[in-house]
């Protein structure tokens, strides 16, 4: 069995996708959206959302981050993992005063967005705290709408159509592979294709659907 989804679900899945997307798209709010996306691993929303606006209300470049790190303590400490969180922060402001992706990154989102898989590659090689999941997610925020934020909600997707998947303990052994990151997102990219929308649009209604914002209507996917 697989979900279908209404219309709606997907015209609110791209009001959200639209509200994620930085405008303008900037060096400095490119970065900001980094941290945004730092902060929410194994996060409520809501309260992600909370902590974010509170950080970036007081310091909102790499530089001012590292002048004040007692004052960003105080604030990321009500994150989840938040010694974690305060580490990769840190550590992305610094590789982001010392590195030239963000200006890669603004070129190819400027000029169509085709180098996506392979800046993706070196975000999660170079910069802390933004595994796979959240380097999508960056990029996607700049308007690349084929890289997919495989999060716990799309692997229970999968799961629930049918799709062998192992879910992530996070307490002992970590997230996934990349091997399996790379094979949920080609799954959920070639669904997308048979729903006629784009990849990060059906992640964004699995999000919805599976968070609470709205109902599955179960059915055979090739009934759709």
């Amino acid at each position: 069995m697989a979900y279908r989804f209404s219309k709606k679900d997907f015209e609110n899945a791209e009001f959200v996708i639209k509200q994620e997307l930085i405008d303008p798209l900037t060096r400095e709010t490119l970065f900001t959206k980094g941290l945004y996306w730092i902060l929410s691993g194994s996060e409520n929303h809501k309260k992600q959302t909370e902590i974010y606006n509170n950080l970036i209300s007081k310091f909102n470049t790499p530089e001012s981050i590292l002048a004040n790190k007692q004052e960003v303590h105080d604030i990321v400490k009500k994150a989840r993992f938040p010694n974690r969180k305060e580490k990769f922060i840190s550590g992305f402001s610094e590789f982001y005063i010392e590195s030239d992706l963000s200006e890669r990154i603004l070129k190819d989102a400027y000029n169509g967005r085709q180098r996506g898989f392979e800046l993706r590659e070196e975000l999660v090689k170079e910069a802390p705290g933004l595994g796979y999941k959240c380097g999508s997610g960056l990029l996607e925020s700049c308007g690349y709408d084929y890289l997919v934020p495989v999060d716990i909600w799309v692997l229970r997707f999968l799961e629930d159509c049918g799709y062998e998947i192992k879910m992530p303990d996070y307490k002992t052994v970590g997230g996934i592979t990349k091997k399996e990151y790379l094979k949920y997102e080609e799954t959920i990219s070639d669904m997308a294709k048979k729903y006629k929308v784009s990849p990060v649009v059906l992640q964004a209604a699995i999000w919805l659907e599976g968070s609470g914002g709205g109902v599955y209507y179960q059915t055979t996917f090739n009934d759709f």
